[in-house]
């Protein structure tokens, strides 16, 4: 049976483009007639257009994109898989999508929680959105950060905090990356990897520039800036932190608790089994639960 994925591959690296890419990677190295439609392609309409594929796993709840595979007479072929886009579809636009998604072969979605979104009447089926890595490329995704990142995470155990980019939420920033450097205060022993994929100082708070820089000179501190695969970090001592008010499907937790690192993450979303969670509200409850696992 012939199967196309049709979604967005990395860059940017995010939970879905991951997804997408391991996926193919996967049916295609299982030997299934399998072919790549990345809307990073400017030519995938055309790709989308003269596939003769049995089925297409289509990654993106986008209106415009799923009024495509129905202009196109695909829809009775396609599996739409729900990354929490549901989310964001209320009112008309909601019933809308689902009048186009009850041609669909099928629904897939991420989480239980998922499934009321959709009616009775609807092929819903729960899946995994995490896939593990190919740990053949942990090498060269290894020698692929800079000298200093390398060079921290030989050095002993350290906290690792995963961003997008600084984005103000209400008294700090969704991330949580003001709360893990204010952890560097509070407990000596503590050393963190700071990973934002868009770093963009002018638009962060003098004082959080001011302490990343600090830290970063006194060594307990380092920063990873730019499009990285995190998972290789995992393989040292780290230790993974999910400081969020609010949360999707972490591909980084997942990838943390697949490689065996402990995970502190907020209680403000159910989190996977094998997390340690603390009261997001509470800063004293995170510096207790780091205490502990360093």
């Amino acid at each position: 049976m012939s199967i196309s994925i049709v979604g967005r591959c990395p860059p940017p690296i995010g939970g879905v483009s991951v997804y997408v890419s391991r996926r193919y990677a996967k049916l295609q190295s299982s030997g299934m007639d399998v072919n790549l439609i990345d809307f990073a392609d400017k030519k995938w309409v055309f790709k989308l257009f003269k596939s003769n594929s049995k089925v297409f796993e289509v990654n993106t709840l986008s209106l415009a994109i799923v009024c495509i595979i129905f202009l196109f007479g695909k829809i009775n072929k396609a599996i739409f898989i729900d990354h929490n886009a549901s989310r964001n579809y209320f009112g008309v636009k909601k019933r809308i999508l689902i009048w186009f998604l009850r041609g669909a072969k099928e629904v897939w979605v991420v989480n239980e929680e998922l499934k009321l979104f959709y009616p009775e009447t609807f092929n819903v089926k729960v899946i995994s959105p995490f896939l593990p890595p190919d740990e053949t490329q942990y090498h060269n995704l290894l020698q692929s950060y800079p000298v200093t990142v390398k060079n921290f995470i030989k050095r002993g155990v350290f906290l690792v905090n995963s961003s997008w980019k600084y984005t103000p939420y209400k008294n700090t920033d969704l991330y949580g990356i003001e709360t893990s450097v204010r952890l560097l205060k509070v407990n000596q022993n503590i050393r963190l990897l700071l990973v934002i994929a868009q770093y963009e100082p002018e638009d962060m708070p003098d004082t959080l520039v001011s302490e990343i820089n600090k830290n970063i000179q006194n060594g307990r501190l380092c920063l990873l800036a730019g499009q990285s695969q995190l998972w290789p970090v995992f393989k040292c001592d780290a230790i993974c932190l999910r400081l969020t008010p609010l949360d999707g499907d972490s591909v980084s937790i997942k990838e943390a608790l697949h490689f065996g690192v402990p995970v502190i993450a907020s209680d403000s979303v159910l989190r996977p089994n094998g997390c340690i969670i603390y009261d997001y509200n509470c800063f004293e409850d995170l510096v207790n639960k780091v205490s502990e696992v360093i």
